[in-house]
């Protein structure tokens, strides 16, 4: 090692090259899919590779946003990959070969676990996942993610308690982004801040990490840029840079994440 290189930064060089693997579990239409799109294009913009796993038939938002081919059908490299159906045999073949590639690559992944898919929080609790990621090298977290309702919070708190998916590194995400249209974000959460079992799950280790509403985000889906794209002065797929409004929303956005998870202690769990 360079004996000018400081303790922080071989520690960050450290983190960057493990094989994390972040999984999205719980109720649907909750953000969590835009988050995971975040956790990646973070990742692939500090120059890590990312593979998304896309879980969430319904919605597919992964497998839109990262297809797998171009359009002349060649395999795109770290492209998000999917089951063939929900039936059971598909699935188990889809996730023993996605955790297979994970762990022989090297490569980092999002898992989007959307809806509370039965079929595979039961295959993932037959493989015992915490243990094998233990045992081949690989760093789990859990994110869950909720909005204002006290319905969502419930949700996660017995998913959490069940101990269907125990993780030492769990994810609270409360998420200002599906607050309703006409509600202010003051205050939304003060409910489930003040819970008893909030402040147990806290105790028990789970971290709780606010994520901020981005008001341009349907702008940038519809223009097709990534939110590093703006930050780097890309153009969209129209030839037309981010407005400075645009650019500011989606900088102050990206370093207001930053710093939520910097105060969280959870930075070092991302991808």
């Amino acid at each position: 090692m360079d004996g000018n290189m400081k303790a922080e930064d071989a520690l960050a060089d450290i983190v960057s090259r493990m094989v994390q693997l972040v999984i999205r579990w719980g109720r649907g239409r909750t953000g969590g899919s835009t988050a995971l799109d975040l956790f990646v294009q973070r990742a692939r913009h500090q120059g890590r590779r990312v593979r998304p796993l896309d879980g969430d038939l319904r919605s597919r938002t992964l497998s839109t946003l990262y297809p797998a081919f171009d359009a002349e059908g060649r395999p795109i490299p770290d492209g998000a990959s999917s089951p063939l159906t929900d039936e059971l045999p598909d699935v188990k073949s889809w996730m023993s070969n996605a955790f297979d590639q994970m762990v022989q690559d090297a490569v980092s992944c999002v898992l989007d676990l959307s809806g509370g898919d039965r079929v595979l929080q039961e295959y993932l609790r037959d493989l015992a996942l915490i243990p094998f990621c233990r045992e081949f090298g690989v760093e789990p977290t859990v994110a869950m993610f909720l909005g204002p309702e006290m319905e969502d919070f419930r949700h996660a708190t017995q998913l959490i308690k069940s101990g269907e998916l125990r993780c030492e590194r769990t994810v609270l995400v409360l998420n200002e982004g599906v607050i309703r249209h006409g509600q202010t974000t003051l205050g939304a959460f003060d409910a489930i801040l003040g819970h008893p079992d909030f402040e147990a799950l806290v105790k028990d280790g789970v971290r709780p990490v606010f994520m901020r509403r981005l008001t341009c985000l349907s702008v940038l889906r519809e223009r097709g840029l990534g939110f590093y794209d703006v930050l780097d002065g890309k153009s969209d797929r129209f030839g037309v840079k981010a407005s400075p409004t645009l650019y500011h929303m989606t900088k102050t956005w990206l370093d207001t994440f930053e710093r939520e998870h910097e105060a969280a202690g959870t930075k070092e769990w991302l991808p």
